[in-house]
């Protein structure tokens, strides 16, 4: 419901502020806005509907499909339904499977270069120049990988074949950004300045490095698109915002959840009931930068991006507060909270996908109010244009990779962090960590073929179709989030696992005694 809220605000200040043509119900088909009725026709070869045979009757005006419900010739079966949810969810489970092993490795690397003896830092053990030199090593590879998320945040929106043509340039300009922060980096290990907190201060200028580099890449896009394709209605600051809000609202929630809520989560270390409040709390922070977002992609994009790739505006934003309520979540040691957590998440999605016809009445009935009394030119955003079907599709295809994903890597980080800093038994923190993902994947799987199937069934969105014919983009965006946030979130999160070490009541554990240099054993 706070979602369909920020998108009323939304729509208001579209009406207030913009004069969009008027035409008549004969003029604008009923479900088709009028940016739409210019990029119709591409619509013809593209994926929008789960089952294409259905057929709609009467072709119902906005308000009217809203009040009396979209009424299908030749619905199929829930046994049809049901099967092609079982096997799309299926197929996109297994595919889980080797971006979770990417995930391992890069926080693996990063666990023996950038963060290497990280027990060691929280004592304020010294650490030899060695050790120094090959934790800069790591987080210039890491810097590498960060300063890359703008260009391939385009190559996803675009494509390759566009990409390479017009906006390659847009990687060395990420590269010399990242080439800057790195040098930053190597000025504070000459001069000894070092900050040995769990969240680095020092990486405050990174950020800032990147805001400007992503607005720079942005201005060379802009450019660009309106040197090649000069007859597009867009302003110069319609690109630019379409292509700078959402990276720069991705990393403002970053910087928000790295520097405010995880100390906020580690202050509460005794209380677990708050702790698990806020873990239930956290969605919900990134609400308004999401509901933004995919306003803007469904209706201020259609004359620059393609349909098909406006997902990738929306879900930067919905990945990260994914990870960490998963973060949160793996943190609790009762496994029944684990659970519960789990479950919330379940229930919350299905009742958010059962829900959406009953929330469509309301806010229709709403506007109607609001338009006989002030707000006349309030108008009701419809939800079943093809666009909005295929932007759903995609990014509920996003959300159970990433929901999987983040489950994964979760009981990743226990098991990786506790092997390399501490003397205990591997098998022991494996097994507990094996249960929990076994668990949560499990409650994960019910509640997607549940969701997708009232998808299909009731909605006609095409999780299926879309998954089946387009798995290999969508895997290749979910690994780009994948990198991204291991690489940034790292030191955050390990300061939430760091505070259950340190916490007196959590039993011995046994730093290891020798921070030796990585891989030497190679040697």
């Amino acid at each position: 419901m706070l979602e369909e809220i920020i998108a009323c605000f939304l729509s208001l200040f579209s009406a207030l502020t913009l004069d969009p043509p008027r035409l008549s119900r004969r003029e604008m088909n009923d479900n088709t806005s009028a940016s739409e009725q210019r990029t119709r026709y591409t619509w013809e070869d593209k994926i929008h509907k789960e089952y294409v045979s259905f057929e709609e009757d009467n072709l119902p005006s906005e308000t009217e499909y809203v009040q009396l419900g979209h009424e299908l010739r030749n619905r199929p079966s829930y046994i049809q339904s049901l099967l092609r949810s079982l096997r799309a969810n299926f197929t996109i489970t297994l595919a889980v499977l080797p971006l979770a092993l990417i995930g391992m490795a890069l926080i693996y690397f990063d666990l023996r270069t950038v963060d290497l003896c990280s027990e060691w830092e929280a004592k304020n053990y010294t650490f030899s120049f060695d050790i120094q030199r090959i934790k800069l090593i790591g987080e210039g590879f890491q810097t590498a990988i960060l300063y890359l998320a703008g260009p391939l945040f385009l190559l996803v929106l675009f494509g390759w074949r566009e990409f390479k043509r017009y906006y390659s340039s847009t990687i060395l300009v990420g590269q010399l950004a990242g080439l800057f922060n790195t040098l930053f980096l190597s000025f504070l290990l000459l001069y000894g300045i070092e900050d040995t907190s769990p969240i680095k201060a020092y990486n405050v200028p990174g950020n800032l490095i990147f805001a400007v580099a992503t607005l720079w890449e942005s201005a060379i896009v802009m450019r660009n698109i309106r040197q090649n394709h000069p007859t597009i209605s867009y302003s110069r600051r319609h690109i630019f915002s379409v292509l700078a809000v959402p990276v720069l609202s991705t990393l403002a929630m970053a910087v928000f959840y790295k520097y405010a809520v995880v100390k906020w989560f580690n202050s509460l270390r005794h209380n677990v009931l708050y702790k698990f409040i806020l873990a239930i709390l956290t969605p919900t922070l990134a609400l308004v930068p999401t509901t933004i977002c995919r306003h803007m992609a469904l209706w201020r994009t259609s004359e620059i991006i393609e349909p098909e790739r406006s997902f990738a505006l929306v879900y930067f934003v919905r990945a990260m507060f994914i990870t960490l309520y998963r973060i949160m979540q793996s943190d609790f040691k009762n496994i029944w909270l684990f659970v519960g957590l789990s479950f919330l998440s379940g229930v919350s999605s299905l009742l958010k996908t059962a829900t959406v016809g009953i929330r469509e009445k309301v806010w229709a009935r709403v506007i109607r109010f609001l338009n006989r009394t002030c707000c006349t030119r309030l108008h009701h955003l419809p939800g079943n244009t093809p666009h909005h079907r295929r932007l759903k599709a995609d990014t509920e295809i996003q959300n159970i990779l990433f929901e999987n994903n983040s489950l994964i890597l979760s009981q990743s980080y226990i098991v990786l962090y506790t092997i390399t800093n501490f003397h205990l038994s591997d098998w022991s923190v494996v097994k507990s960590s094996l249960t929990r993902i076994a668990i949560g994947l499990v409650i994960e799987f019910v509640f997607n073929v549940l969701s997708t199937f009232i998808h299909i069934q009731w909605y006609n969105i095409p999780i299926a179709r879309v998954w089946s014919k387009y798995w290999k983009r969508h895997v290749f965006a979910n690994a780009i989030i994948v990198a991204v946030l291991v690489y940034y979130f790292t030191q955050p999160l390990l300061a939430v696992f760091q505070d259950r070490f340190h916490d007196s009541g959590t039993g011995n554990y046994t730093i290891r005694t020798n921070c030796t240099l990585p891989y030497e054993y190679w040697r």
